[in-house]
């Protein structure tokens, strides 16, 4: 999990340096190179690999455009639009009774969200909010674009992101392994009964 935070700071580096001595279409195309090039590195587990090619697909339409318009905050929209689109990714899953959440779960940290049914109520109800989450974010971040410059935004976007979803994903983990307490206790045996003494 560490080792993929560092990684996804390397694009916006590059963004950033890039277009302090290139035109913005060149560090639009560098940052989508990088952020290429860490998606290929880094392992994908099969929901994990999923959001991640949605992601990816998002973020290269939205490279395509900037390039095309020469419009940094085009390629920048990715951020906000992708989180609008998880939206009812999270929903949706709720929905049709698979929660997201309980996939993730499995697939970061098997031996605890293991121990609980991927379809139990804690899953479901932190998949809806995520979705609220990633809705209030997508909003504050088509602010954040709208009224800063590129490089304000991308600076502050991620001083307002990192913190919150740090918070969301302490949340996330205390639910679950009270959720994992629960169950547990709810089957350990009973203690025996103590025989009633013999007349």
């Amino acid at each position: 999990m560490n080792t993929r935070v560092i990684h996804s700071a390397w694009p916006v580096l590059v963004f950033l340096a890039l277009r302090q001595v290139g035109p913005a279409w060149s560090a639009i195309l560098g940052g989508f190179a990088v952020t290429t090039a860490v998606m290929l590195f880094n392992r994908r587990d099969r929901t994990i690999g999923v959001l991640t090619a949605y992601g990816f697909a998002i973020l290269a339409i939205c490279s395509v455009v900037g390039i095309a318009w020469n419009n940094e905050k085009a390629y920048l929209a990715a951020g906000p639009i992708g989180d609008f689109l998880f939206v009812p990714l999270y929903a949706g899953s709720v929905f049709i009774g698979k929660p997201l959440v309980g996939g993730l779960a499995r697939e970061l940290v098997p031996a605890v969200a293991g121990r609980i049914p991927e379809r139990a109520a804690v899953f479901r109800w932190l998949s809806l909010g995520w979705a609220i989450y990633n809705f209030a974010q997508g909003i504050l971040r088509t602010y954040l674009l709208r009224e800063l410059s590129v490089t304000e935004y991308v600076i502050l976007s991620r001083v307002f992101n990192l913190p919150l979803t740090g918070v969301m994903l302490a949340v996330t983990v205390f639910f679950i392994w009270r959720a994992v307490r629960r169950q547990e206790a709810a089957a350990a045996p009973s203690p025996a009964l103590p025989e009633p003494a013999s007349a």
